[in-house]
């Protein structure tokens, strides 16, 4: 009886060292090294950059008060366009795509992200105001008429603004929170380096809001890096990502039909 039982117990033992051996997802988000290259990381921040440059360029001109469908559709295909490139990166460092997204599967799961998402879109709008009235205090504040131009004007344009921001609420949440939060955060100034860098490289890209929207988006960033860390998943963000860029092209859309500048 006494072999038998070593032989269990050698089994055992084994089985309890894999199992200490294999690290788990929230494990991993924090101790792995570099998703991607750190030279596709700076091609994809000096393309951000650029086309921030380039926007805050275009609403110094007035450029972006004309031609709504034909925006809609390149904002699109540059949304989708930024993460095949990023997908590109992750492939180089044979980084696993669906395990970033982090997506849990069942019609339970699905509905605790969508609350989660509720959630976290009233509390950040709250917070979101509270900025904006400090940055009006400060003498800042985001350029009213460049984003009164941006919003949709036909039913046309209100559809493709719709899928505009579908597009942006997957491909902007895993490129900054999944991509860059995880890039980063394998420096070693850990998860905080990531939503800094994050969340910063998210406001400079939106340079067509001003000085004042940027600092708001950049705010707005780390609120986002904080949700992914309270579901251990991108996709609460990505619903509320999506929402939150509805609902504000409608109520643009609306205050521009009654108001109109």
């Amino acid at each position: 009886m006494r072999e038998p039982a070593f032989r269990i117990q050698r089994k055992i033992t084994e089985s309890g060292d894999l199992m200490h051996d294999v690290p788990t997802e929230a494990t991993q988000s924090r101790v792995a090294g570099p998703v991607a290259p750190w030279w596709h990381t700076a091609l994809i921040a000096l393309l951000l950059v650029g086309g921030s440059m380039l926007s805050t360029r275009q609403a110094h001109h007035d450029a972006l008060a004309a031609h709504h469908a034909e925006r809609y559709l390149f904002g699109i295909c540059a949304e989708w366009g930024l993460l095949l490139l990023v997908w590109w990166g992750l492939h180089v460092k044979r980084t696993s795509f669906t395990g970033m997204l982090g997506f849990r599967r069942g019609w339970q799961a699905l509905a605790e992200d969508i609350g989660a998402a509720a959630a976290f879109w009233i509390a950040a709008a709250i917070i979101l105001v509270a900025i904006g009235l400090l940055l009006r205090a400060l003498h800042l504040s985001a350029p009213q008429k460049t984003m009164m131009a941006i919003a949709p004007r036909t039913p046309v344009e209100l559809l493709l603004w719709i899928g505009l921001s579908l597009s942006a609420g997957f491909c902007e949440e895993f490129v900054f929170r999944g991509y860059f939060l995880r890039q980063f955060a394998s420096l070693g100034g850990g998860l905080w380096l990531g939503v800094a860098c994050s969340s910063l490289l998210f406001g400079v890209s939106h340079g067509y809001e001003g000085a004042a929207g940027m600092i708001a988006i950049t705010a707005y960033g780390a609120l986002f890096c904080v949700l992914v860390f309270a579901r251990n998943s991108l996709r609460p963000g990505m619903i509320a990502h999506a929402w939150h860029d509805i609902f504000s092209g409608i109520m643009l859309a609306l205050l521009r039909h009654f108001h109109p500048l």
